[in-house]
C-alpha cells in the first residue's frame, strides 16, 4: 500500500504541473495586456523606464516584451522555489498571501455548505426510495430535480433578493461585522454565522438536490441485493433495515463527496463574487476582471491541486470503509 499511495500522490504531482503549465498559456491568451497597463502606470507613477520593467517582472516573474515560452521557464523556476509571484491589482502584495488570507474563508463556508446539502440529501433520498412510486417520494424527487436544474448563480441572486433586499433579514456582503475584531470570541462568532448564512444556504439550495437523486438511486439498488431480502426474509425490525440501508447505499457517495469539495472551490466564484464574500472565489474573481495573472494561475493551482489530492484520498479512505474494495 505504500508504494501505491507514493505512486498515485506522484502521478497526481504531475497532474497538477499540467493543469498549471496549461493555465500559464491560456490565461495569457485573454483579451488585455497586464503588463503593458502595469508597466505603463508605474511609468506614469514617476519611476524610469528601466527601474519600471524590473519592477514588472519581479510583481509578474516575466519581462513584458519576452515571448511567452520564456516566461513560462521563468515562471517555473520561481516555481520551483515557491514564489507565485507578486499581484498586479495589490502592487507588491504576494499571490500566496492573498490565497492565505482568502482560503479559510472559503474552506469553512465550503465545508459547512457541502456537508449539510448531503446529510439533507441523503435523508431525503434515503425517504424516496423508501417510499416510492407514493406522492412523497414524487414531491421529494420534484424539489430535488428542480434544485438541481437551477443554476447556482440564479439561486445566489434569488436568496439576495428575497432576504436583502425585500426583508432585510440577512447583510449582502463580507465575513463579519465591521465593528467586530477577528478571534475565538462570542461577538465575532456570532456575526460571521450571520453574514454566512446566505452564502451556505445557497450551497445547501444548489447541491442537495444532486445527493438526493443519486442516493435515491444507490438506494433503489441495495435494496433489491441478497441481505436486504434475508433481512426482510427473517423479520427484522423497520428501523435496523433501515440502517442496514442507509449505511450501504451511502458508500458509493463517498467518492464522489470528496470530489464534490474541489468541485465546490469552483463553484464558489458564482456565490463570493455575488454576497462580496473574501473568499478564494471572490479572489479569482477579482483577478479576472482586472487580469491579474499570477493571482489568476495560484487560485486554478489552488482548485486543481483540492479536487486531484481529494480523489487520491477518497480512493485510499473508501478501501477502509468497505472491506469488499481493496487497493
Amino acid at each position: 500500500m505504500p508504494m501505491k499511495l507514493i505512486r498515485r500522490l506522484a502521478v497526481s504531482i504531475v497532474m497538477i504541473f499540467v493543469v498549471a503549465s496549461l493555465t500559464f498559456f491560456l490565461v495569457r491568451m485573454m483579451p488585455g495586456n497586464p503588463y503593458s497597463v502595469l508597466y505603463h502606470k508605474l511609468v506614469m507613477q514617476g519611476l524610469p523606464p528601466l527601474q519600471a520593467m524590473d519592477q514588472v517582472r519581479g510583481i509578474m516573474n516575466a519581462m513584458p516584451n519576452q515571448p511567452a515560452y520564456i516566461q513560462y521557464f521563468e515562471w517555473l523556476r520561481q516555481l520551483i522555489h515557491g514564489n507565485l509571484g507578486t499581484s498586479i491589482a495589490e502592487t507588491g502584495v504576494p499571490v500566496t498571501q492573498l490565497i492565505f488570507d482568502a482560503l479559510p474563508w472559503t474552506l469553512v463556508t465550503v465545508s459547512l455548505g457541502l456537508f449539510i446539502s448531503f446529510v439533507i440529501g441523503i435523508v431525503l433520498g434515503v425517504i424516496s426510495a423508501s417510499y416510492r412510486g407514493t406522492w412523497l417520494s414524487n414531491l421529494i424527487d420534484n424539489v430535488g430535480s428542480v434544485a438541481h436544474a437551477i443554476p447556482v448563480f440564479v439561486t445566489a441572486v434569488a436568496l439576495l433578493y428575497l432576504f436583502n433586499v425585500i426583508w432585510h433579514i440577512f447583510p449582502s456582503s463580507g465575513a463579519y461585522g465591521i465593528m467586530e475584531t477577528p478571534g475565538f470570541n462570542w461577538p465575532f462568532i456570532t456575526s460571521f454565522l450571520y453574514h454566512i448564512a446566505l452564502p451556505i444556504g445557497t450551497y445547501v439550495l444548489a447541491g442537495f438536490g444532486s445527493w438526493e437523486l443519486a442516493m435515491k438511486s444507490t438506494t433503489v439498488m441495495v435494496m433489491n441485493d441478497d441481505f436486504m431480502m434475508a433481512a426482510r426474509i427473517h423479520g427484522l425490525p423497520r428501523d435496523r433495515q433501515m440502517n442496514y440501508l442507509g449505511w450501504n447505499s451511502i458508500l458509493p457517495l463517498f467518492t464522489l463527496f470528496m470530489l464534490s469539495l474541489g468541485v465546490m472551490f469552483g463553484g464558489s466564484v458564482f456565490i463570493e463574487s455575488t454576497y462580496a464574500f473574501p473568499g478564494i472565489g471572490n479572489l479569482l474573481a477579482t483577478a479576472v476582471t482586472s487580469r491579474d495573472y499570477p493571482v489568476m494561475q495560484g487560485c486554478f493551482m489552488l482548485t486543481t491541486a483540492t479536487i486531484i489530492m481529494a480523489n487520491v484520498l477518497a480512493d485510499f479512505l473508501y478501501a477502509s470503509l468497505d472491506p469488499r474494495i481493496s487497493n
